[in-house]
């Protein structure tokens, strides 16, 4: 059976390798990569050059960390008559300026083999257009004109780096046909350095676009969301969200291979056992974190029971909430993947399914193995975290893990550094580089590729 989705045709109940997180494979993938790779050649002119005086303020506002903020500051700060519209435009210039200063000052010393691909240059250009632009109201008065042209630029902003990602991919993809690179050897130099540089890459783009949506809803320029203080709920229920995330997944699932598996849910709240668990966090987030994982273990589920559709096993999730964590564990029997694949769920790039496009015309449930990585980002973004257990020919247990208390949500924001710049050239260092300390034991890189 053929059916025609996102734009291309894809052999949607080809038999999958029975035991393994297969994807969807599309008939466009040999054309497609081949036409990439000749794109890869193609040379624009992005400009990232910097004129004397962005250096000078590079070099000023990375001399100050960023200030991570709780969740409960957001909070506070969103309350009616807590602060102005002026406070906040005055605040927000100011912490974006410091976080993309250090933002793109990493990105100047990313490892040269990715460097100098073509999509690279692009999104670091268009972070120094935003970055220039921002310049222009660093010491403007806070008043009614100049706070309008900020709200346009923050919006503006966030459509410009809308592809940041797929575009990083795309730059990632173009430098392993060029070196031959392997990202999925763990001793590998050239991994460790892109996995280093894309998790504080994306990181602080998660926060820049939490800083921006914050004061854009809370001031009454994005139209706001009921019971919530800007894009944070006081009371997020965990179950509603994880049913909604369930839900889309399931519709995704049925419409590539007809049946789904069910969903057994249930809940432990340590501190409140007659309610269900609540905590203050940001929806989107939450949702984002447990629609990729159900994603992943709905596929596993479908390609590891192929020859019983009718009978696939359910998919499990309990959520437990005690005095200062929150886990969401997620079970399915799909299979599981041995060690050393478990190993690197989390690794950008890393897939065992087909390759497919990097265009945006996506298969529903394919990728580029971007889902994990990118949803621990979000955990760990207010000190969580998300972990896997696999078992080899059975399945695999996701845990997700929040803070339960609004104070110890604080934002975990990347620091550049000389610190930064050594790890990013394979040094190993045990300086905390991060506004949160995480304590790591780095071995030396060896090179994992010859030119």
């Amino acid at each position: 059976m053929v059916i025609k989705l996102g734009g291309f045709v894809s052999f949607l109940f080809k038999r999958p390798v029975a035991g393994r997180r297969m994807k969807l494979e599309s008939i466009a993938f040999a054309t497609d990569i081949h036409r990439n790779r000749d794109c890869y050649s193609l040379s624009r002119a992005y400009t990232t050059t910097i004129s004397d005086n962005v250096g000078k303020k590079l070099e000023h506002f990375t001399r100050i960390s960023p200030s991570p903020i709780s969740m409960a500051e957001f909070i506070e700060r969103g309350q009616a008559g807590k602060m102005s519209s002026a406070e906040s435009y005055t605040h927000l210039v100011q912490e974006a300026l410091v976080r993309l200063s250090h933002m793109i000052s990493e990105m100047r010393q990313f490892p040269k083999e990715l460097a100098e691909q073509e999509e690279y240059k692009r999104v670091l250009s268009e972070y120094l257009i935003t970055y220039t632009k921002l310049l222009n109201f660093e010491n403007k008065e806070a008043n009614a004109k100049n706070i309008s042209e900020a709200v346009e630029l923050l919006i503006e902003r966030k459509a410009r780096h809308k592809e940041t990602v797929p575009s990083m991919a795309s730059a990632c993809m173009a430098m392993k046909y060029k070196y031959g690179v392997s990202l999925d050897e763990e001793d590998c130099a050239l991994t460790k350095s892109v996995q280093y540089c894309l998790d504080r890459l994306y990181i602080s783009r998660i926060s820049l676009n939490m800083l921006t949506n914050q004061h854009l809803m809370v001031h009454g320029y994005k139209k706001p969301i009921k019971h919530q203080v800007g894009v944070i709920d006081p009371r997020t229920n965990l179950e509603e969200i994880v049913r909604h995330a369930y839900s889309n997944a399931r519709f995704m699932c049925e419409k590539c291979y007809i049946n789904a598996p069910k969903l057994e849910l249930k809940t432990h709240n340590l501190t409140d056992p007659e309610h269900s668990v609540l905590v203050v966090h940001v929806p989107s987030h939450i949702y984002h974190m447990s629609f990729e994982v159900m994603k992943n273990a709905m596929q596993a589920t479908v390609n590891n029971n192929w020859g019983k559709l009718d009978e696939l096993p359910p998919i499990k999730v309990l959520i437990c909430q005690s005095d200062n964590d929150i886990t969401i564990k997620i079970s399915d029997l799909g299979g599981g993947v041995d060690r050393a694949s478990s190993d690197k769920m989390f690794k950008y790039l890393y897939s065992t399914s087909p390759k497919v496009s990097l265009t945006k015309e996506s298969v529903p449930l394919s990728g580029l193995g971007y889902g994990l990585p990118l949803a621990r980002l979000y955990a760990r973004y207010f000190q969580g975290d998300i972990k896997a257990a696999s078992y080899e020919n059975h399945g695999t247990d996701i845990y997700i893990y929040l803070r339960a208390l609004a104070k110890e949500s604080v934002e975990q924001l990347p620091i550049w550094s000389d610190t930064a710049s050594s790890k990013i050239s394979a040094t190993s260092s045990d300086i905390s580089d991060w506004t949160s300390h995480r304590s790591t034991e780095e071995k030396k890189m060896s090179y994992c590729f010859s030119k």
